[in-house]
Protein backbone atom coordinates (compact mmCIF):
# COMPACT_ATOMS: atom_id res chain seq x y z
CA UNK A 1 0.00 0.00 0.00
CA UNK A 2 1.24 3.36 -0.79
CA UNK A 3 1.82 6.15 2.42
CA UNK A 4 -0.68 7.88 3.69
CA UNK A 5 2.01 10.76 4.71
CA UNK A 6 4.54 12.04 3.70
CA UNK A 7 6.34 14.76 6.68
CA UNK A 8 3.73 14.76 9.00
CA UNK A 9 3.78 13.52 12.39
CA UNK A 10 2.13 10.09 13.43
CA UNK A 11 -0.16 12.65 16.28
CA UNK A 12 -1.42 14.25 12.91
CA UNK A 13 -1.59 10.98 10.91
CA UNK A 14 -3.83 10.35 13.76
CA UNK A 15 -5.99 13.58 13.69
CA UNK A 16 -6.26 13.06 9.98
CA UNK A 17 -8.08 9.91 10.04
CA UNK A 18 -10.40 10.75 13.02
CA UNK A 19 -11.28 13.43 11.20
CA UNK A 20 -11.65 11.32 7.79
CA UNK A 21 -13.81 9.42 10.16
CA UNK A 22 -16.32 12.16 10.60
CA UNK A 23 -17.26 12.00 6.91
CA UNK A 24 -18.69 8.20 7.16
CA UNK A 25 -21.82 7.69 5.53
CA UNK A 26 -23.29 7.42 9.38
CA UNK A 27 -22.29 11.05 9.88
CA UNK A 28 -24.73 12.45 7.52
CA UNK A 29 -22.76 15.19 5.40
CA UNK A 30 -23.98 15.65 1.72
CA UNK A 31 -20.84 14.83 -0.42
CA UNK A 32 -17.86 12.75 0.40
CA UNK A 33 -14.80 14.69 -1.04
CA UNK A 34 -12.25 12.16 -2.68
CA UNK A 35 -8.46 13.41 -2.85
CA UNK A 36 -7.82 14.65 -6.35
CA UNK A 37 -6.08 12.29 -9.03
CA UNK A 38 -2.92 12.56 -9.31
CA UNK A 39 -2.03 12.78 -5.88
CA UNK A 40 -0.79 16.82 -5.39
CA UNK A 41 2.75 16.98 -4.27
CA UNK A 42 3.96 19.12 -1.15
CA UNK A 43 5.37 19.40 2.10
CA UNK A 44 2.26 18.64 4.08
CA UNK A 45 0.37 14.95 3.21
CA UNK A 46 -1.34 12.95 0.89
CA UNK A 47 -4.85 10.72 1.74
CA UNK A 48 -5.02 7.45 -0.26
CA UNK A 49 -8.53 7.96 -1.90
CA UNK A 50 -8.98 4.41 -1.68
CA UNK A 51 -10.27 4.25 1.78
CA UNK A 52 -12.91 6.58 0.98
CA UNK A 53 -13.47 5.34 -2.60
CA UNK A 54 -13.81 1.62 -1.48
CA UNK A 55 -11.60 0.17 -4.24
CA UNK A 56 -12.55 -2.69 -5.61
CA UNK A 57 -15.00 -3.90 -3.04
CA UNK A 58 -17.99 -2.17 -0.94
CA UNK A 59 -16.54 -0.97 2.53
CA UNK A 60 -18.91 -2.11 5.68
CA UNK A 61 -19.87 1.40 6.21
CA UNK A 62 -21.28 1.95 2.96
CA UNK A 63 -23.47 -0.94 3.58
CA UNK A 64 -25.18 0.90 6.86
CA UNK A 65 -26.14 3.90 4.49
CA UNK A 66 -27.29 2.00 1.55
CA UNK A 67 -30.80 1.72 0.42
CA UNK A 68 -30.45 0.62 -2.66
CA UNK A 69 -28.11 -0.70 -5.34
CA UNK A 70 -30.21 -1.90 -9.08
CA UNK A 71 -28.60 -2.09 -12.31
CA UNK A 72 -28.63 1.53 -14.22
CA UNK A 73 -30.60 1.82 -16.99
CA UNK A 74 -29.39 3.21 -20.04
CA UNK A 75 -31.62 5.95 -21.98
CA UNK A 76 -33.31 5.20 -25.12
CA UNK A 77 -31.63 6.59 -28.27
CA UNK A 78 -32.71 8.88 -31.41
CA UNK A 79 -30.58 9.90 -33.92
CA UNK A 80 -31.11 12.83 -36.24
CA UNK A 81 -28.92 12.70 -39.49
CA UNK A 82 -27.72 15.61 -40.98
CA UNK A 83 -26.57 14.20 -45.05
CA UNK A 84 -24.28 16.41 -47.25
CA UNK A 85 -26.09 16.04 -51.09
CA UNK A 86 -23.62 18.39 -52.06
CA UNK A 87 -23.11 18.45 -55.88
CA UNK A 88 -19.15 16.95 -54.87
CA UNK A 89 -20.51 14.23 -53.27
CA UNK A 90 -20.85 12.89 -56.48
CA UNK A 91 -16.89 12.53 -57.01
CA UNK A 92 -15.69 9.29 -57.95
CA UNK A 93 -13.34 7.42 -54.73
CA UNK A 94 -9.88 6.47 -56.03
CA UNK A 95 -10.59 3.01 -57.75
CA UNK A 96 -10.65 -0.20 -55.13
CA UNK A 97 -12.79 -2.79 -53.95
CA UNK A 98 -13.49 -4.42 -57.67
CA UNK A 99 -15.49 -0.74 -59.09
CA UNK A 100 -16.06 2.41 -59.11
CA UNK A 101 -17.94 4.25 -56.54
CA UNK A 102 -18.99 8.27 -55.35
CA UNK A 103 -18.79 9.56 -52.76
CA UNK A 104 -22.22 9.66 -52.08
CA UNK A 105 -22.72 5.56 -53.15
CA UNK A 106 -19.95 4.20 -50.29
CA UNK A 107 -21.89 6.90 -47.49
CA UNK A 108 -25.58 5.89 -49.05
CA UNK A 109 -24.41 1.85 -48.43
CA UNK A 110 -23.11 2.63 -45.01
CA UNK A 111 -26.30 4.53 -43.39
CA UNK A 112 -28.37 1.80 -45.17
CA UNK A 113 -26.61 -0.93 -43.65
CA UNK A 114 -26.57 0.95 -40.32
CA UNK A 115 -30.36 1.48 -40.32
CA UNK A 116 -31.22 -2.55 -40.98
CA UNK A 117 -28.44 -3.33 -38.68
CA UNK A 118 -30.70 -5.55 -35.25
CA UNK A 119 -27.97 -3.55 -32.84
CA UNK A 120 -29.94 -0.63 -34.11
CA UNK A 121 -33.40 -1.77 -33.67
CA UNK A 122 -34.38 0.28 -30.77
CA UNK A 123 -33.10 3.27 -31.75
CA UNK A 124 -35.03 6.13 -33.47
CA UNK A 125 -33.22 7.71 -36.48
CA UNK A 126 -34.40 10.50 -38.52
CA UNK A 127 -32.94 12.08 -41.87
CA UNK A 128 -32.96 15.57 -43.41
CA UNK A 129 -30.17 16.75 -46.28
CA UNK A 130 -27.97 19.87 -47.65
CA UNK A 131 -28.14 22.07 -49.54
CA UNK A 132 -31.86 22.31 -49.84
CA UNK A 133 -32.38 23.57 -53.09
CA UNK A 134 -35.11 26.45 -55.08
CA UNK A 135 -36.94 23.52 -57.04
CA UNK A 136 -36.69 23.46 -60.43
CA UNK A 137 -33.62 25.55 -60.72
CA UNK A 138 -30.44 24.45 -62.24
CA UNK A 139 -27.42 24.49 -59.95
CA UNK A 140 -25.05 25.24 -63.16
CA UNK A 141 -25.25 28.48 -65.72
CA UNK A 142 -24.18 30.30 -68.30
CA UNK A 143 -25.90 33.47 -68.29
CA UNK A 144 -29.30 34.81 -66.41
CA UNK A 145 -31.44 33.04 -68.22
CA UNK A 146 -30.50 29.93 -67.45
CA UNK A 147 -31.59 30.73 -63.64
CA UNK A 148 -34.99 31.36 -64.60
CA UNK A 149 -37.60 33.90 -62.82
CA UNK A 150 -36.68 32.36 -59.22
CA UNK A 151 -33.01 31.25 -59.67
CA UNK A 152 -31.45 34.48 -59.30
CA UNK A 153 -28.54 35.87 -60.87
CA UNK A 154 -26.14 33.73 -62.92
CA UNK A 155 -22.97 34.07 -60.65
CA UNK A 156 -20.80 35.22 -63.24
CA UNK A 157 -23.14 37.48 -64.06
CA UNK A 158 -21.07 41.09 -62.62
CA UNK A 159 -21.37 44.64 -62.31
CA UNK A 160 -17.82 45.69 -64.57
CA UNK A 161 -16.68 49.18 -65.40
CA UNK A 162 -13.85 50.31 -67.78
CA UNK A 163 -10.50 50.71 -66.46
CA UNK A 164 -6.77 50.81 -68.02
CA UNK A 165 -3.27 48.70 -67.22
CA UNK A 166 -0.16 48.42 -68.04
CA UNK A 167 1.78 45.91 -70.08
CA UNK A 168 4.96 45.28 -69.15
CA UNK A 169 6.50 46.67 -72.02
CA UNK A 170 5.02 50.10 -71.31
CA UNK A 171 1.95 49.96 -73.83
CA UNK A 172 -1.60 50.58 -71.91
CA UNK A 173 -4.49 48.43 -72.49
CA UNK A 174 -8.19 48.95 -71.79
CA UNK A 175 -9.98 46.44 -69.91
CA UNK A 176 -12.85 45.37 -67.71
CA UNK A 177 -12.34 45.05 -64.51
CA UNK A 178 -15.44 43.82 -61.71
CA UNK A 179 -16.90 46.96 -59.94
CA UNK A 180 -17.85 44.30 -57.15
CA UNK A 181 -18.03 40.71 -55.99
CA UNK A 182 -21.94 40.21 -55.97
CA UNK A 183 -23.90 38.48 -59.49
CA UNK A 184 -26.26 41.13 -60.85
CA UNK A 185 -29.41 40.60 -62.74
CA UNK A 186 -29.19 43.56 -64.98
CA UNK A 187 -27.94 47.01 -65.31
CA UNK A 188 -30.25 48.24 -62.37
CA UNK A 189 -28.40 46.35 -60.24
CA UNK A 190 -25.37 48.43 -61.36
CA UNK A 191 -24.66 52.13 -60.39
CA UNK A 192 -22.83 54.83 -62.90
CA UNK A 193 -21.05 53.93 -65.60
CA UNK A 194 -21.38 50.10 -64.88
CA UNK A 195 -22.70 47.50 -66.71
CA UNK A 196 -24.16 44.28 -65.73
CA UNK A 197 -22.97 41.39 -67.83
CA UNK A 198 -22.54 37.74 -68.14
CA UNK A 199 -18.76 37.00 -68.32
CA UNK A 200 -16.69 34.25 -69.77
CA UNK A 201 -13.29 34.64 -68.32
CA UNK A 202 -10.10 36.81 -68.36
CA UNK A 203 -8.16 37.66 -71.26
CA UNK A 204 -4.93 35.43 -71.19
CA UNK A 205 -1.48 35.53 -73.41
CA UNK A 206 -1.07 31.66 -74.48
CA UNK A 207 2.37 30.14 -74.33
CA UNK A 208 4.67 31.34 -77.00
CA UNK A 209 3.99 34.58 -76.50
CA UNK A 210 7.10 37.18 -77.63
CA UNK A 211 6.10 38.70 -74.48
CA UNK A 212 4.91 35.64 -72.16
CA UNK A 213 6.66 32.90 -73.36
CA UNK A 214 5.23 30.73 -70.79
CA UNK A 215 1.82 32.07 -70.77
CA UNK A 216 0.05 34.60 -68.42
CA UNK A 217 -3.59 34.90 -67.20
CA UNK A 218 -2.70 38.71 -65.90
CA UNK A 219 -0.86 40.48 -68.54
CA UNK A 220 -1.62 43.66 -67.25
CA UNK A 221 -1.17 42.78 -63.79
CA UNK A 222 -4.79 42.32 -63.10
CA UNK A 223 -7.44 40.31 -64.16
CA UNK A 224 -8.76 41.98 -67.28
CA UNK A 225 -12.37 40.19 -67.86
CA UNK A 226 -13.87 39.12 -70.79
CA UNK A 227 -17.73 38.12 -72.29
CA UNK A 228 -16.12 37.75 -75.94
CA UNK A 229 -12.48 37.71 -77.65
CA UNK A 230 -13.89 41.70 -78.52
CA UNK A 231 -13.64 42.88 -74.97
CA UNK A 232 -9.51 42.02 -75.73
CA UNK A 233 -8.82 43.80 -78.52
CA UNK A 234 -6.26 46.12 -76.99
CA UNK A 235 -3.76 43.18 -76.08
CA UNK A 236 -3.45 41.49 -79.49
CA UNK A 237 -2.94 38.20 -79.71
CA UNK A 238 -4.57 37.52 -76.14
CA UNK A 239 -7.58 34.91 -76.12
CA UNK A 240 -10.80 34.99 -73.77
CA UNK A 241 -10.57 32.06 -71.55
CA UNK A 242 -12.27 30.66 -68.30
CA UNK A 243 -9.39 30.86 -65.47
CA UNK A 244 -9.60 28.15 -62.81
CA UNK A 245 -6.89 26.77 -60.48
CA UNK A 246 -4.79 23.81 -60.57
CA UNK A 247 -5.59 20.68 -58.62
CA UNK A 248 -2.76 20.61 -56.00
CA UNK A 249 -0.43 23.17 -54.62
CA UNK A 250 2.95 23.57 -56.11
CA UNK A 251 5.21 25.19 -53.50
CA UNK A 252 2.06 25.98 -51.00
CA UNK A 253 0.88 27.90 -53.77
CA UNK A 254 -2.62 27.86 -55.73
CA UNK A 255 -1.67 28.25 -59.78
CA UNK A 256 -4.13 29.72 -62.02
CA UNK A 257 -4.27 27.74 -65.26
CA UNK A 258 -6.66 27.84 -68.59
CA UNK A 259 -7.55 25.91 -71.68
CA UNK A 260 -4.39 27.20 -73.10
CA UNK A 261 -2.42 27.36 -70.02
CA UNK A 262 -1.38 24.15 -68.49
CA UNK A 263 -0.81 22.76 -65.00
CA UNK A 264 2.55 21.86 -64.69
CA UNK A 265 3.67 18.62 -63.61
CA UNK A 266 2.56 17.20 -60.40
CA UNK A 267 0.02 19.96 -60.02
CA UNK A 268 -3.10 17.76 -61.37
CA UNK A 269 -5.35 18.82 -63.58
CA UNK A 270 -7.00 22.43 -64.31
CA UNK A 271 -10.32 23.08 -62.34
CA UNK A 272 -11.98 25.43 -64.07
CA UNK A 273 -14.95 26.77 -61.79
CA UNK A 274 -18.54 25.93 -62.88
CA UNK A 275 -21.14 29.26 -62.91
CA UNK A 276 -24.12 28.75 -60.42
CA UNK A 277 -27.31 30.69 -60.38
CA UNK A 278 -27.18 32.90 -56.30
CA UNK A 279 -31.20 31.50 -55.71
CA UNK A 280 -30.55 27.84 -56.47
CA UNK A 281 -30.01 27.09 -52.54
CA UNK A 282 -31.85 27.57 -49.74
CA UNK A 283 -30.42 29.73 -46.45
CA UNK A 284 -33.38 29.87 -44.60
CA UNK A 285 -33.09 27.23 -41.19
CA UNK A 286 -36.71 26.40 -41.64
CA UNK A 287 -35.85 24.54 -44.88
CA UNK A 288 -33.33 22.51 -42.87
CA UNK A 289 -35.82 21.94 -39.58
CA UNK A 290 -38.26 20.32 -41.45
CA UNK A 291 -36.88 16.32 -41.66
CA UNK A 292 -37.31 14.43 -44.85
CA UNK A 293 -37.47 11.48 -42.54
CA UNK A 294 -38.97 12.18 -39.41
CA UNK A 295 -37.22 10.74 -36.52
CA UNK A 296 -39.01 7.35 -36.08
CA UNK A 297 -38.65 3.83 -34.22
CA UNK A 298 -40.87 1.86 -35.88
CA UNK A 299 -40.01 -1.23 -38.24
CA UNK A 300 -40.94 0.46 -41.62
CA UNK A 301 -38.33 3.66 -41.08
CA UNK A 302 -35.24 1.24 -42.69
CA UNK A 303 -37.59 0.91 -46.10
CA UNK A 304 -38.49 4.68 -45.46
CA UNK A 305 -34.78 6.12 -45.42
CA UNK A 306 -33.66 4.07 -48.03
CA UNK A 307 -36.27 5.23 -50.30
CA UNK A 308 -35.17 8.74 -49.51
CA UNK A 309 -31.81 8.21 -49.52
CA UNK A 310 -31.97 6.16 -53.07
CA UNK A 311 -34.45 9.28 -54.72
CA UNK A 312 -32.39 12.34 -53.08
CA UNK A 313 -30.74 14.52 -56.42
CA UNK A 314 -27.04 15.60 -55.45
CA UNK A 315 -26.45 19.29 -55.91
CA UNK A 316 -25.95 22.39 -55.01
CA UNK A 317 -22.73 24.01 -52.43
CA UNK A 318 -22.17 23.30 -48.96
CA UNK A 319 -24.58 25.81 -46.45
CA UNK A 320 -22.93 24.29 -43.28
CA UNK A 321 -24.77 26.64 -40.77
CA UNK A 322 -28.10 27.25 -41.56
CA UNK A 323 -28.37 23.42 -42.11
CA UNK A 324 -26.83 22.78 -38.69
CA UNK A 325 -29.15 25.28 -37.04
CA UNK A 326 -32.01 23.59 -38.57
CA UNK A 327 -31.02 20.30 -37.55
CA UNK A 328 -30.43 21.05 -33.71
CA UNK A 329 -33.59 23.15 -33.88
CA UNK A 330 -35.45 19.92 -35.14
CA UNK A 331 -33.47 17.96 -32.36
CA UNK A 332 -34.59 19.55 -29.42
CA UNK A 333 -37.94 19.71 -30.10
CA UNK A 334 -37.71 16.38 -30.34
CA UNK A 335 -36.07 15.83 -27.04
CA UNK A 336 -38.26 18.47 -25.62
CA UNK A 337 -41.34 15.95 -26.41
CA UNK A 338 -39.32 13.03 -25.29
CA UNK A 339 -37.67 13.94 -22.33
CA UNK A 340 -36.80 10.28 -21.36
CA UNK A 341 -34.57 9.46 -24.73
CA UNK A 342 -31.02 10.36 -25.40
CA UNK A 343 -31.29 13.01 -29.20
CA UNK A 344 -28.27 13.29 -31.13
CA UNK A 345 -27.44 15.13 -34.05
CA UNK A 346 -24.60 13.52 -36.63
CA UNK A 347 -23.39 15.57 -39.36
CA UNK A 348 -22.14 13.94 -42.04
CA UNK A 349 -20.21 16.33 -44.85
CA UNK A 350 -17.82 16.08 -47.32
CA UNK A 351 -16.76 20.04 -47.19
CA UNK A 352 -16.70 22.97 -45.39
CA UNK A 353 -18.88 25.77 -45.56
CA UNK A 354 -19.61 27.56 -48.73
CA UNK A 355 -22.78 28.94 -49.10
CA UNK A 356 -25.21 31.07 -46.72
CA UNK A 357 -24.02 32.69 -43.20
CA UNK A 358 -22.61 31.77 -41.08
CA UNK A 359 -19.24 30.52 -43.01
CA UNK A 360 -16.49 30.66 -40.44
CA UNK A 361 -16.12 27.76 -38.34
CA UNK A 362 -16.08 29.55 -35.00
CA UNK A 363 -19.30 30.99 -36.41
CA UNK A 364 -20.56 27.59 -37.12
CA UNK A 365 -18.69 26.17 -33.95
CA UNK A 366 -21.16 28.32 -31.61
CA UNK A 367 -23.96 26.68 -32.80
CA UNK A 368 -23.39 23.43 -31.76
CA UNK A 369 -22.29 24.74 -28.45
CA UNK A 370 -25.28 26.60 -27.67
CA UNK A 371 -27.18 23.48 -28.60
CA UNK A 372 -25.32 21.23 -26.23
CA UNK A 373 -25.56 23.95 -23.12
CA UNK A 374 -29.00 25.08 -23.41
CA UNK A 375 -31.92 23.64 -22.37
CA UNK A 376 -32.71 19.79 -23.01
CA UNK A 377 -29.05 19.65 -24.49
CA UNK A 378 -28.06 17.65 -27.81
CA UNK A 379 -24.45 16.82 -28.71
CA UNK A 380 -23.53 16.86 -32.54
CA UNK A 381 -21.12 14.56 -33.83
CA UNK A 382 -19.39 15.62 -37.01
CA UNK A 383 -18.25 12.81 -39.63
CA UNK A 384 -15.87 14.57 -42.60
CA UNK A 385 -15.45 11.98 -45.55
CA UNK A 386 -11.94 13.95 -47.20
CA UNK A 387 -9.36 13.40 -49.23
CA UNK A 388 -5.81 14.84 -48.22
CA UNK A 389 -5.95 17.27 -50.86
CA UNK A 390 -9.17 18.42 -49.47
CA UNK A 391 -8.52 18.76 -46.09
CA UNK A 392 -5.55 20.74 -46.53
CA UNK A 393 -3.22 21.66 -43.66
CA UNK A 394 -5.87 22.59 -41.04
CA UNK A 395 -8.89 20.48 -42.33
CA UNK A 396 -8.98 18.35 -39.34
CA UNK A 397 -8.03 21.06 -36.69
CA UNK A 398 -11.14 22.84 -37.96
CA UNK A 399 -13.59 19.60 -38.09
CA UNK A 400 -12.01 19.39 -34.58
CA UNK A 401 -13.05 22.54 -33.44
CA UNK A 402 -16.83 21.92 -34.62
CA UNK A 403 -16.37 18.41 -32.74
CA UNK A 404 -15.48 19.76 -29.44
CA UNK A 405 -18.46 22.46 -29.70
CA UNK A 406 -20.71 19.69 -29.95
CA UNK A 407 -19.56 17.77 -27.31
CA UNK A 408 -17.81 15.37 -28.79
CA UNK A 409 -13.86 14.73 -28.14
CA UNK A 410 -12.89 14.67 -31.88
CA UNK A 411 -14.42 14.58 -35.12
CA UNK A 412 -14.42 11.30 -37.45
CA UNK A 413 -12.27 11.91 -40.09
CA UNK A 414 -12.39 9.71 -43.13
CA UNK A 415 -9.87 9.62 -46.06
CA UNK A 416 -11.65 8.76 -49.56
CA UNK A 417 -8.28 6.83 -49.86
CA UNK A 418 -9.54 4.06 -47.56
CA UNK A 419 -12.76 2.29 -47.49
CA UNK A 420 -15.28 4.99 -47.31
CA UNK A 421 -18.31 2.87 -46.63
CA UNK A 422 -16.67 0.69 -43.92
CA UNK A 423 -15.24 3.21 -42.41
CA UNK A 424 -18.54 5.33 -42.35
CA UNK A 425 -20.39 2.50 -41.08
CA UNK A 426 -17.55 1.76 -37.78
CA UNK A 427 -18.27 5.50 -36.93
CA UNK A 428 -22.10 5.46 -36.85
CA UNK A 429 -21.63 2.32 -34.68
CA UNK A 430 -19.10 3.50 -32.36
CA UNK A 431 -21.05 6.80 -31.78
CA UNK A 432 -24.67 4.73 -31.17
CA UNK A 433 -22.10 2.68 -28.84
CA UNK A 434 -20.97 6.22 -26.66
CA UNK A 435 -24.55 7.36 -26.51
CA UNK A 436 -26.74 4.21 -25.94
CA UNK A 437 -24.37 2.81 -23.60
CA UNK A 438 -23.15 5.65 -21.90
CA UNK A 439 -25.87 7.67 -20.83
CA UNK A 440 -28.20 6.73 -17.54
CA UNK A 441 -31.89 7.12 -16.54
CA UNK A 442 -32.21 9.11 -13.16
CA UNK A 443 -35.49 7.01 -12.24
CA UNK A 444 -37.94 8.44 -9.46
CA UNK A 445 -38.56 12.03 -9.19
CA UNK A 446 -38.23 12.38 -5.92
CA UNK A 447 -34.44 10.69 -5.56
CA UNK A 448 -31.60 12.66 -3.22
CA UNK A 449 -29.39 13.28 -5.98
CA UNK A 450 -26.90 14.03 -3.76
CA UNK A 451 -26.39 10.29 -2.64
CA UNK A 452 -26.39 8.70 -5.68
CA UNK A 453 -23.32 6.53 -6.90
CA UNK A 454 -22.13 4.68 -9.41
CA UNK A 455 -20.20 1.62 -9.99
CA UNK A 456 -18.64 -0.22 -12.78
CA UNK A 457 -18.57 -4.02 -12.97
CA UNK A 458 -16.70 -5.82 -15.60
CA UNK A 459 -17.82 -9.90 -16.37
CA UNK A 460 -15.83 -11.08 -13.31
CA UNK A 461 -17.63 -9.41 -11.36
CA UNK A 462 -15.35 -7.09 -10.37
CA UNK A 463 -16.29 -3.59 -9.07
CA UNK A 464 -14.89 -0.19 -9.47
CA UNK A 465 -16.12 2.89 -7.82
CA UNK A 466 -16.86 5.87 -10.16
CA UNK A 467 -16.09 9.58 -9.10
CA UNK A 468 -18.96 12.26 -10.46
CA UNK A 469 -16.44 14.93 -11.63
CA UNK A 470 -19.04 17.54 -11.92
CA UNK A 471 -18.96 18.63 -15.36
CA UNK A 472 -18.40 17.15 -18.98
CA UNK A 473 -15.21 19.87 -19.10
CA UNK A 474 -13.63 18.64 -15.95
CA UNK A 475 -13.42 14.82 -17.33
CA UNK A 476 -10.44 14.92 -19.35
CA UNK A 477 -8.97 11.34 -19.23
CA UNK A 478 -10.86 10.42 -16.33
CA UNK A 479 -11.16 6.82 -16.67
CA UNK A 480 -13.69 6.56 -13.66
CA UNK A 481 -15.56 9.46 -14.13
CA UNK A 482 -19.36 10.32 -14.39
CA UNK A 483 -21.37 13.82 -13.94
CA UNK A 484 -25.02 15.21 -14.32
CA UNK A 485 -26.01 16.49 -17.31
CA UNK A 486 -28.11 19.40 -16.88
CA UNK A 487 -30.19 21.58 -18.41
CA UNK A 488 -30.66 25.24 -18.81
CA UNK A 489 -32.13 25.79 -15.66
CA UNK A 490 -29.75 23.52 -13.77
CA UNK A 491 -32.03 20.48 -13.45
CA UNK A 492 -30.34 17.22 -13.39
CA UNK A 493 -32.00 15.13 -15.64
CA UNK A 494 -29.17 12.17 -16.64
CA UNK A 495 -26.47 11.03 -15.92
CA UNK A 496 -23.21 10.88 -17.85
CA UNK A 497 -20.06 8.96 -18.09
CA UNK A 498 -16.70 10.57 -19.15
CA UNK A 499 -15.17 9.71 -22.75
CA UNK A 500 -12.39 7.86 -21.13
CA UNK A 501 -14.42 6.04 -18.98
CA UNK A 502 -17.24 5.38 -21.71
CA UNK A 503 -14.61 3.36 -23.69
CA UNK A 504 -14.99 0.54 -21.14
CA UNK A 505 -18.41 0.23 -21.51
CA UNK A 506 -18.21 0.19 -25.39
CA UNK A 507 -15.86 -2.68 -25.29
CA UNK A 508 -18.45 -4.82 -24.03
CA UNK A 509 -19.20 -7.02 -20.99
CA UNK A 510 -19.10 -4.26 -18.56
CA UNK A 511 -22.91 -3.01 -16.33
CA UNK A 512 -23.06 -0.18 -14.25
CA UNK A 513 -25.03 -0.19 -10.81
CA UNK A 514 -26.74 2.89 -9.40
CA UNK A 515 -26.38 2.77 -5.56
CA UNK A 516 -28.76 5.21 -3.63
CA UNK A 517 -28.50 5.53 -0.07
CA UNK A 518 -24.66 6.97 0.52
CA UNK A 519 -23.46 10.36 -0.09
CA UNK A 520 -22.16 11.00 -3.73
CA UNK A 521 -18.01 10.22 -4.05
CA UNK A 522 -16.48 13.20 -5.80
CA UNK A 523 -13.42 13.52 -7.55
Amino acid sequence: MKPLFRQAPRALAATVLAALGAYSCNSGPERVEVAPSPLPQGNDFAVDDSLLAGEPSTPANEAQCQEESREAVSLGLDIYLMLDSSLSMEDLLPPGGGRDLTKWEAVQSALQTFIAAPQTSDIGVGLQYFPQVEPGVPFTCNTNDDCGSAGGACSNSLCVQSDTGQLPGGGSVSLLSAAGDEPCLDDDDCSGSQSCRSLLGQCIYPPGDTDFPNGSVEPAGQPALCSTTSDCSSMPGSLCEAVGVCERLVDGQALPCSRSIACPAGAGQCSRPSHVCSGQKLCRTEEYSTPAVPIRRDAARVSALRDSLEQRELTGPTPTGPALRGALQHAKSWAEQNPDRQVITVVVTDGFPTDCSPLSIAEVASIAEEANRGAQPVNTFFVGVFSDEDLGFDGVDRLNTLARAGGSEQAVVINTAGDVAQELLDALDAIRDSSALCNFQLGSSDLDLERVNLEMVDAAGTTTQLLNVGNAAACGTDQQGWFYETDANGVRRQITVCPTTCRQFVAGNVRANLQIGCATRIR
